[in-house]
């Protein structure tokens, strides 16, 4: 199984590639296209992408490749080796090691403050339980 057939066997939806790039996607799936200056959400991002603003589509290989100015292969290999993604290669060669994910600082914060709201529920159910 090559790279590419390992990708769309694993399911990795252009939403996730987008949110691993640091790409803010609003509940109905929209978000502010990262290829042309946009303020407002014009880019339609599920399994695959659209922008109704320059007409950017494709799915998660063609998102990495656009954003981050790769080949096909290249921009493949780096979602195989951010999402843990195993494969063998045609000539029999191993994948390149796993490199651990890194986060954005938003998404950094954004985990952060997650773990400080669960947290605090916690905490508040443990007083309800408590008064009793």
């Amino acid at each position: 199984m090559n790279v590419f057939e390992a990708i769309r066997e694993n399911g990795i939806t252009a939403r996730q590639a987008a949110e691993h790039c640091g790409i803010k996607i609003n509940r109905s799936g929209m978000a502010v296209c990262p290829f042309h200056k946009d303020k407002n959400p014009s880019m339609k991002i599920d399994n695959r992408y659209y922008c109704f603003g320059c007409g950017e589509k494709g799915d998660a290989i063609d998102f990495v490749a656009k954003y981050c100015g790769l080949g096909k292969k290249e921009a493949a290999l780096r979602i195989a080796s951010d999402f843990g993604i195993g494969f063998e290669d045609n000539r029999g060669r191993k994948p390149p090691p796993k490199r651990k994910r890194r986060l954005s600082p938003e998404q950094r914060f954004e985990k952060a403050e997650k773990g400080c709201f669960r947290v605090l529920s916690d905490y508040l159910c443990c007083l309800r339980e408590w008064k009793e």
